[in-house]
């Protein structure tokens, strides 16, 4: 049997790596947020694909506390901030009707 043993060097680039994913994932819809602010137009948003989006990260928090893993849940739980402020600019600035 294979016993595998992780150093404090592959744990620290885990966490490094679980840190960088969150930080460029959850950066990912801010220019859209601003964009919509700026604009006040979101026809070109996907009703559907933030919903999915923030019902997925939503699922992911869940999941990051039954683990308790600080990075997925702080990290998700900033991502369904972010796509509700998407969902709410979607609702607000659409000028036709989604669904």
């Amino acid at each position: 049997m294979i016993e595998f043993t992780i150093s404090s060097q592959s744990t620290l680039l885990a966490f490094l790596i679980g840190l960088s994913a969150t930080i460029l994932t959850r950066y990912s819809s801010i220019p859209q947020i601003i964009k919509g602010l700026k604009t006040r137009k979101m026809d070109d948003v996907s009703f559907w694909l933030i919903f999915y989006l923030t019902v997925g990260l939503f699922l992911y928090v869940i999941y990051g506390v039954i683990i308790d893993d600080l990075i997925i849940i702080w990290g998700n739980a900033v991502g369904v901030i972010t796509n509700l402020v998407l969902i709410s600019l979607k609702i607000k600035y659409s000028a036709k009707q989604f669904g």
